[in-house]
């Protein structure tokens, strides 16, 4: 194809069902002509705020308040900064293989499922997650925390569990669906289908 022809094509031709084929293309150019599919995929999510939005909140929930109370990290708004002063550059490098070895470790144990709970595209309605927690009483299925109890902020709030997990077929019905605060919904992930109720 010449120049002229993907302009052409561009500005007459692309049907936009999505903003895939720009995309790609824009890609394309920057990259000198070819890029490999993941660095396709890669430019896509960059620009996918549903995703952003969705570990934005992840990170709020979990591994914020956990580090902070740790007191690892601080956080002033969505500024989120270590505690520690200013590393060396050996100090850097080595929390940096230290943390690369923690990550590649839990990726060599639970392959893809790391990335499972992003896949819940079909939400738990909340009259259905209503029921679930008023069966409950309010309380996790597993190991008992409730959301009135103090010093246990690091395990809420509630999660409306799948014991058959959504990325293993399970559905959102109520038979399926148990109360696990967190901590315990975070360790089960979905490694196994065990009923706690």
């Amino acid at each position: 194809m010449e120049t002229d022809q993907l302009i052409q094509f561009i500005e007459q031709k692309m049907s936009m069902q999505h903003i895939y084929q720009p995309l790609l293309i824009k890609v394309l150019v920057e990259s000198g002509g070819s890029a490999t599919v993941r660095q396709l995929a890669q430019a896509i999510l960059e620009l996918d705020e549903s995703q952003i939005g969705y570990y934005s909140k992840r990170i709020k929930d979990m591994p914020v308040p956990v580090l902070k109370r740790h007191g690892v990290l601080d956080r002033d708004g969505d500024l989120v900064s270590l505690s520690v002063g200013k590393l060396s550059s050996d100090e850097r490098y080595r929390i940096l293989m230290l943390c690369e070895q923690k990550i590649r470790a839990f990726m060599l144990e639970n392959g893809k499922d790391v990335w499972s709970a992003r896949y819940e595209s079909d939400p738990v309605s909340l009259s259905t997650r209503y029921e679930v927690l008023k069966r409950a009483n309010k309380r996790c299925e597993l190991c008992g925390v409730s959301e009135g109890d103090e010093g246990y902020e690091d395990r809420l709030p509630l999660h409306v569990d799948h014991i058959v997990p959504r990325s293993k077929g399970g559905s959102n019905e109520i038979d399926n669906l148990q109360v696990l605060c967190m901590a315990c919904n975070l360790g089960k992930s979905n490694r196994d289908d065990t009923d706690f109720r």
